[in-house]
């Protein structure tokens, strides 16, 4: 009869151990709560194991290691999709899996290069068949989105886009049934991943500039510089413009205030009657005019020291500028530029 008692109470051990098993797997593999989806980025060459301590670092699973092992166990640690992904509200690590593994059966893919404008975005989402360009442009005016860093965002009423220079540009995977709120929130995340603008805070104190400001001067930078080296030189022009209350005077803001891209603007587009012509108005414009890459945003907050006011592009196909301090010798440079042969360095 002993016999019989102890294999009962071994079963009943082995019940109550494989019931608690299940229940720990079975929260462990389902998503913590909250209200709101969660922009990720899947970096090419990343390990199931990296992507397992991201997901737990932003609440998206509670356990890394039993994530990585689940992907593994299911074959899908092979079939990581690299892009920037939306995470659902409570979606569980199976779903998170599916959507990051199943590549461009449930999404579609967006590539959007740096110092695109919100128009020219929306035009590339439109293209894609998903998300209408008037839908996209009304989530970008409307939308409601929980970043710490929108709140100090400047209610403006002559700023052309609320959420211009904030459309962070990259690669991104959006499911098919995202609505254009979706995108917007997938494109605001990679903005507050990437730059951690909570993390700069000081830096821009210190400096007196607002996120804002920052920005503008960051989308600006990315619009008139192709050549990356030269971005903090760039940037410390405008610095200097602005210390000695002298107008911008920057082609970029009046191809904004065009809406349409202009190969060479004549002296009557200078003219033109807008807020974001800074030929005739003074410091920055009302917001940014481009949505920056990281490049240009760093060198916005960390811009060369020097003492040039002026530059004008090489015209011998470089891509480069010539900088000047007077105005004397940036009339110099200007018929220099002129006179310069396509596909030929200048020194």
């Amino acid at each position: 009869m002993k016999w019989l008692m102890r294999i009962l109470y071994t079963l009943a051990l082995f019940t109550a151990w494989s019931v608690l098993a299940y229940f720990y797997v079975d929260h462990s593999l389902s998503s913590p709560k909250r209200e709101h989806p969660v922009p990720i980025e899947i970096k090419r060459g990343i390990s199931s194991t990296q992507i397992g301590e991201m997901l737990e670092e932003k609440g998206l699973i509670r356990n890394d290691w039993l994530f990585s092992t689940y992907a593994f166990i299911t074959g899908k640690a092979d079939g990581l999709q690299a892009g920037v992904y939306e995470i659902p509200p409570n979606l569980n690590v199976n779903g998170i899996l599916n959507l990051i593994t199943q590549g461009k059966t449930n999404v579609y893919t967006v590539t959007i290069p740096e110092g695109f404008t919100v128009d020219q975005i929306a035009t590339v989402i439109d293209k894609k068949g998903y998300v209408s360009k008037e839908d996209f442009l009304q989530a970008v005016q409307r939308g409601t989105y929980h970043y710490a860093f929108l709140k100090d965002l400047p209610d403006n009423p002559k700023r052309k886009y609320r959420l211009e220079g904030y459309l962070f540009p990259t690669t991104y995977n959006i499911p098919k049934n995202a609505k254009a709120e979706n995108v917007v929130n997938l494109m605001l995340g990679q903005f507050e991943t990437r730059i951690k603008p909570e993390g700069v805070m000081g830096e821009l104190k210190a400096k007196d500039l607002t996120l804002d400001k920052w920005i503008t001067v960051a989308s600006i930078v990315e619009r008139e510089g192709q050549e990356k080296t030269e971005l903090p030189r760039i940037a410390g022009v405008i610095y200097n413009r602005l210390d000695k209350d002298m107008r911008l005077q920057v082609d970029a803001t009046i191809q904004y205030a065009r809406g349409e891209q202009k190969e060479r603007l004549s002296y009557d587009d200078l003219k033109l009657s807008s807020v974001y012509n800074t030929y005739k108005v003074k410091g920055l414009p009302p917001g940014a005019i481009a949505n920056p890459g990281e490049s240009a945003i760093n060198a916005a907050l960390f811009p060369e020291k020097h003492h040039y006011l002026y530059y004008v592009t090489k015209k011998d196909g470089s891509h480069e500028h010539y900088f000047a301090e007077t105005f004397k010798q940036h009339r110099y440079y200007i018929k220099k530029s002129k006179t310069a042969q396509p596909n030929q360095h200048t020194q």
